[in-house]
């Protein structure tokens, strides 16, 4: 089970579990973490509600961790997202797009990694 550590005002550091957190995202023009996002919790020792900012860093850090994420984009709520989904929509090696790999071309590629110049041929291919 994932453990999140977390920082109390009262208690000090605190062990949570991805359901004990509310991750929530302001998305910024650009689609990155804005300015109002935060993440929130219930201190479980002294019950104080814990509001702190998060920045980008941190909201991936949540949601690897499993915490549901909800998403807002000029104060209107567009949806709760699955952490993972999230994760993935924003991922730079996320595929934009294009066919799908057939088995086709994973034989091909198979028998283009056995040789000894495929790095090559593959670059002349690029250029």
């Amino acid at each position: 089970m994932t453990r999140i550590r977390a920082t109390c005002p009262d208690c000090g550091e605190i062990d949570l579990q991805p359901a004990d957190i509310e991750l929530h995202i302001v998305r910024a023009d650009d689609g990155e973490v804005g300015d109002g996002s935060n993440y929130r919790f219930s201190c479980p020792a002294c019950t104080v509600l814990v509001t702190k900012p998060a920045d980008e860093r941190i909201a991936r850090l949540l949601a690897t961790g499993g915490v549901e994420i909800s998403i807002e984009r000029d104060t209107v709520t567009i949806a709760r997202v699955d952490p993972a989904e999230e994760l993935r929509r924003c991922h730079p090696e996320a595929p934009v797009g294009g066919p799908k790999l057939s088995y086709d071309d994973l034989l091909d590629l198979h028998l283009a990694l056995q040789g000894d110049a495929w790095f090559s041929e593959l670059a002349r291919s690029v250029a």
